[in-house]
């Protein structure tokens, strides 16, 4: 089957500044360094591609940390969720909502449980990360047709063709010659939402019962066998048979009571173009918003108004795709909702894309913080991750924005595994538990071992660029032709920090 391309196209404004900004963790006025751009449209190929570069996304703005310039570095982060290890404080968590919805048991313990929601629900909602641009565009590029000149039409990079190059890199499980399970025949893909017992299906069991019946039916068959090879079914040996771990899903879907103190319902929505769920429930989700950031963060009322709130968390550059073998909700920007009891408690904003979910912010109703939500949001996008992994093989990364290091409370993000950073100078992964050490003595690293190994893919030829100039696309040689450009240093920074796979593929505006 044919790979189906993404007919979008991606509009970035690069705005040179390198003036110092405020800093978040280390709370210095000037010292946090940055690269910004202005996304006007993005496909979500060449923001995959972005992201693996280090950039992020704030609404419509792009960074990139000026990794060894900036006071407090931050390095992009990734946990593999196929591969996922819960760890006691996450099984906690876990069974604490399980508690909560079955009796309406609210713990509220000290010591590790209080430390617990300090260090993980609290921290992973606020996004200290988020650099605001100095100056917004001026342009509004929404109507704009791209088309080349015909004798170069045939030399464009289509983004789509460029966008699978790095296989080995999001893949490392991959099986050669493995079956892609939208190519095997009845898969079908499961919904994210809560929608209840499906009366088609057989009833939900509890996992102890399941575990019971397996280990019953391998002894009968040890038992059958014995009795074949004319041995005494008493006479076998007994071994200790072991407990598989339980898996996310095990905890997640365990039987609650036939009538629960509580119900919660999960539901994913798309931003970006509003859907119609987003839109009816846009005023709701903007008050708890308005809550978390007043009372977690401290922000003032006129901070958190909806202007701010459209602009931070609902407007998102990237361009819905729907490929027949991709996502049933296809790629793009969401609204992960949280439900209680009809009751909206939590939304996590998330950017579903070609390799990963990313996940961008999260904020909920400090009412419900003893519920430790941030960290048990991280573990339902993590279980969704999972589930789009069954339809889509390659998308198995779950993307948590920044680590850092030297800001001891945002470490926690390291506390999924198996999780990996980005090496800031050669952009390969680089597992954490080897990344940690070289940290511990210097704030800045370079993760890449081979110390001859460059950034393969930093090599740009300007001539090659893309720019969009008086609503007409043309090479950067063209562009340099009429305009009698001078500032080409600074394309030449752009297509550094973007990289030639990115910058031979997207447009660059240029006034």
């Amino acid at each position: 089957m044919a790979e189906e391309k993404d007919n979008s196209y991606t509009i970035l404004e690069y705005m040179r500044d390198h003036s110092g900004y405020k800093c978040g963790y280390c709370k210095s006025k000037d010292t946090n360094f940055s690269h910004g751009m202005w996304a006007h449209q993005i496909t979500v190929g060449d923001y995959q591609d972005l992201i693996d570069r280090g950039w992020r996304r704030s609404g419509k703005y792009c960074y990139k940390p000026t990794m060894d310039k900036t006071c407090c570095p931050m390095y992009t982060i990734k946990c593999d969720a196929v591969q996922l290890k819960l760890s006691k404080t996450q099984k906690k968590v876990l069974k604490r909502m399980h508690r909560y919805l079955s009796h309406g048991e609210i713990k509220k313990g000290s010591g590790s449980e209080n430390t617990l929601d300090n260090e993980s629900s609290e921290v992973l909602g606020g996004n200290q990360e988020y650099i605001k641009p100095q100056y917004d565009t001026k342009e509004d590029l929404s109507g704009v047709s791209l088309q080349m000149p015909s004798e170069d039409t045939a030399k464009i990079p289509n983004s789509s063709t460029l966008k699978i190059n790095k296989l080995s890199a999001h893949e490392p499980a991959r099986v050669p010659g493995e079956a892609k399970s939208q190519d095997l025949p009845g898969h079908e893909n499961k919904s994210s939402k809560n929608k209840g017992m499906d009366p088609n299906k057989p009833p939900c069991r509890k996992a102890k019962d399941i575990r019971r019946e397996r280990r019953e039916a391998k002894l009968a068959k040890h038992a059958q066998e014995a009795q074949n090879r004319g041995e005494s079914p008493m006479e076998i040996p007994k071994t200790k048979v072991t407990n598989e771990a339980k898996t996310l899903e095990d905890f997640l879907n365990e039987p609650l009571p036939e009538n629960p103190a509580h119900t919660l319902e999960i539901r994913l929505v798309r931003s970006q173009p509003s859907s119609s769920q987003f839109v009816r429930t846009f005023k709701t989700s903007h008050e708890v918003y308005e809550k978390y950031q007043t009372k977690i963060h401290g922000d003032s009322l006129d901070r958190c108004c909806e202007s701010q709130f459209k602009r931070f968390l609902c407007n998102s550059p990237l361009q819905a795709w729907h490929p027949s073998n991709g996502p049933s909700q296809g790629y793009g920007s969401f609204h992960h909702q949280y439900w209680l009891d009809g009751r909206l408690i939590a939304v996590g904003v998330l950017d579903i894309l070609p390799y990963c979910l990313s996940s961008v912010y999260l904020y909920y109703d400090p009412e419900f913080s003893f519920l430790s939500l941030g960290t048990y949001a991280s573990l339902r996008e993590l279980a969704l991750t999972r589930e789009l992994q069954q339809k889509v093989p390659s998308l198995r990364w779950y993307y948590m924005g920044f680590y850092i290091h030297s800001c001891p409370k945002m470490r926690y993000k390291g506390n999924y595994s198996p999780s990996f950073l980005l090496c800031p100078e050669t952009y390969i992964w680089v597992p954490i538990e080897k990344a940690v050490p070289k940290l511990n003595i210097a704030k800045y690293c370079r993760f890449n071992e081979d110390l001859s190994a460059v950034d393969e893919n930093g090599d740009v030829d300007l001539k090659q660029i893309l720019v969009l100039h008086d609503r007409e696309l043309m090479r950067y040689s063209t562009f340099q032709l009429l305009s009698q450009d001078t500032e080409e240093e600074e394309v030449r920074e752009y297509g550094t920090l973007v990289g030639a796979k990115s910058a031979y593929s997207m447009v660059l505006y240029r006034s």
